[in-house]
């Protein structure tokens, strides 16, 4: 084993660790809440609550993984993951490393070079959020109440947008399909109450824009692939 193969080895050790203790931290206030304080949420908020998330999140939480790491490499996926921004900050910051290096992608040389680039991305991040954290509520007690209530539109404005990002990529028939998908599966949720029981009802109708985007993205997704294999 030479000492690249250690390196990795102790990367794993340590990121394992790191991502657990991640894990059970952001699990700690909402089982402090729930158990100790006894703020139990109600059943259908927290399946609302996972409809909208994996409306939003659900096919990165398998896409991004696979496709990042070749990029991030070991120490780097760990690191990026942990921090987050990875799309639109530590890949950037780790291409322009390798620009500015003349480094080739996925050498040994490139992948160090990227963890330390990481590692100052990750703190220059913290510093700023943290003024932004400090600020942010200043500045949102004053705003008007019109345009705090805009805030309601951000979901599916950000949904709509990754429908649209992937959608982009499959063939114009494919897009009529989707549209039609779309509209059946709002028909059904409009309609629903006339055969479901009311505890159902109210979960379709409070979550529909994560239930529409879900099953567009999997339809874009297996659509665009499809393309892609008969191209």
């Amino acid at each position: 084993m030479n000492n690249f193969e250690k390196f990795h080895k102790r990367i794993h050790f340590w990121g394992r660790i790191t991502v657990g203790i991640a894990f059970l931290l952001s699990l700690s206030i909402p089982i402090y809440l729930t158990f100790v304080r006894g703020y139990v949420p109600k059943f259908s908020d927290i399946i609302t609550g996972m409809i909208s998330i994996t409306g939003f999140v659900g096919i990165v939480w398998i896409v991004e993984p696979i496709s990042y790491f070749p990029v991030l490499g070991p120490a780097g996926t760990y690191m990026s993951f942990l921090s987050g921004n990875i799309g639109n900050m530590r890949l950037p910051v780790i291409a322009a490393t390798q620009d500015a290096l003349d480094l080739e992608a996925g050498s040994d040389k490139s992948e160090l070079a990227g963890i330390f680039a990481l590692a100052a991305s990750i703190i220059t991040n913290l510093f700023i959020l943290a003024i932004v954290m400090v600020a942010g509520q200043v500045i949102v007690n004053a705003l008007p109440p019109d345009l705090l209530a805009s805030f309601n539109y951000a979901l599916p404005g950000i949904l709509g947008a990754m429908l649209v990002m992937l959608g982009s990529k499959i063939k114009r028939m494919k897009i009529v399909s989707l549209l039609i998908l779309a509209a059946i599966i709002l028909a059904f949720i409009k309609f629903s109450p006339n055969f479901l029981p009311a505890n159902v009802v109210k979960l379709i109708s409070i979550g529909d824009v994560g239930i529409v985007a879900v099953f567009g993205i999997i339809f874009a997704l297996i659509s665009a692939n499809k393309d892609k294999a008969n191209a």
